[in-house]
């Protein structure tokens, strides 16, 4: 289990019933079944060499009986009512927009515990444009890589700002002591992504560079509340 698989495990409700999909090596659900937290899994890929592994992985532990493969795109060879929780590691924020698409179902009463390599921002606009709550936010961090961990369910979310769809709304962060030093990097990021912009004098750069602004200032209020919270 690596640092942002485990953070995935983590939120994995005890007794699932869970779908892994783009399962790879199927290492998370094997886990939680070796460790007694969920009741059953579907790991799913839609590439048959990914799933030849899971199926190594799955007759090494001795959990065939409880493990069914699944070669499916995203989810759909997997029933509403087969599954209440739902994991997807490892892809861009673009796909799993595409997955959660084509699953409306996904918004009744499912936990989804999403970890986007990418396109963070764009997802969360779409989760909370599209009737998910994004309800905590965890981190993992692997050599150099940042991993936001997102778990949502479906429910009603006001529009985020710029700063809440790059770093994560405020409110769904509880006690995360990665949430500083992730923040200064971010806080970097945008500093430099502002910097190629501020000078330039095409009109199509003039709305990035206000978003960025904004950004900047509140990544510099949250650094600023939490740095002091540390210190008292």
């Amino acid at each position: 289990m690596t640092p942002r698989l485990q953070v995935v495990a983590n939120l994995v409700p005890e007794g699932a019933r869970l779908a892994d999909v783009g399962t790879d090596h199927a290492h998370l659900p094997v886990w939680l079944l070796l460790e007694g937290r969920i009741s059953g899994a579907i790991a799913s890929d839609i590439r048959p060499g990914p799933l030849e592994r899971a199926k190594g992985t799955v007759e090494a532990y001795c959990v065939e009986e409880r493990v069914s493969l699944r070669l499916c795109p995203g989810l759909e060879g997997i029933a509403a009512h087969e599954v209440d929780t739902v994991t997807i590691c490892g892809m861009g924020g673009d796909m799993m927009m595409d997955i959660l698409g084509a699953a409306p179902w996904t918004r009744e009463g499912v936990t989804l515990i999403l970890q986007p390599q990418s396109g963070q921002p764009r997802l969360r606009r779409w989760l909370t444009a599209h009737g998910y709550e994004i309800q905590l936010e965890c981190l993992a961090k692997e050599a150099h890589r940042w991993y936001p961990v997102l778990l949502v369910r479906g429910g009603r979310c006001a529009a985020l700002t710029a700063p809440e769809a790059l770093a994560g709304p405020e409110r769904a962060w509880r006690e995360e002591p990665l949430r500083l030093p992730y923040l200064r990097f971010l806080r970097r990021q945008c500093g430099r992504q502002l910097e190629a912009v501020l000078h330039s004098e095409k009109e199509a750069d003039l709305p990035r560079r206000a978003e960025l602004a904004e950004c900047a200032a509140a990544l510099d209020r949250w650094i600023q509340a939490r740095e002091e919270d540390a210190s008292t």
